[in-house]
């Protein structure tokens, strides 16, 4: 078992880190630290969440479902986190395989922590201009209830890359089934977009 923080989320359209190297999981890769995360990394240490020895598995979108159904990265985590991409795909099947893998990797007595986006995300969301530097922005977005799409921009020191993508926005009671397929219940939201659950009785 370790101590530290298993983070799943989804490749990055502009490459990974040099420290990516892959596992014996096939088109999974791992990156140890919060290169490539800081995003969330900030979010998690605003909302209280350890992660200083932080590995990350990222998961290309087209992964095929058999696979996410056997990963086993060989160890299990005190936290693990599932990003808002893997948890609010259109895709019911393959959401599913994805909270599975991350209940998967939890220790005894361990964390799940869902990243989800904002419950109201399907009347709200806008387009967002990326900050020169590494930010990420949102182009094209169309909003059509519980469904957004919209095209991903990054900019990372003047290199652009765009991916489109269609979110499936989950009510509370969507989450709370999720945690409950996978043998979880929420202990609390830890803030309006991260739920943290932990085993059932």
């Amino acid at each position: 078992m370790s101590n530290g923080l298993l983070l799943i989320r989804r490749r990055r359209p502009i490459g990974e880190p040099g420290a990516a190297e892959p596992t014996a999981q096939g088109e999974i890769v791992t990156i140890d630290g919060t290169a490539g995360a800081g995003r969330l990394a900030l979010a998690l240490a605003a909302a209280g969440v350890a992660h200083g020895d932080m590995l990350q598995a990222v998961v290309p979108p087209e992964i095929e479902i058999d696979e996410l159904r056997t990963t086993d990265l060989g160890a299990r985590y005190a936290t693990v986190v599932l990003g808002s991409h893997l948890v609010n795909l259109p895709d019911a099947e393959r959401r599913t395989a994805h909270v599975e893998a991350a209940a998967r990797h939890v220790a005894p007595g361990g964390a799940l922590v869902l990243e989800h986006h904002p419950l109201d995300w399907a009347e709200t969301a806008a387009d967002v201009e990326p900050t020169p530097g590494s930010s990420v922005g949102m182009e094209a977005v169309r909003r059509d209830p519980p469904f957004v799409s919209a095209v991903s921009v990054y900019d990372v020191g003047g290199r652009m890359a765009r991916q489109p993508f269609t979110a499936r926005v989950l009510a509370e009671a969507e989450l709370e089934a999720a945690l409950a397929s996978v043998g979880f219940v929420t202990v609390r939201r830890l803030s309006p977009t991260l739920i943290e659950a932990t085993r059932g009785p």
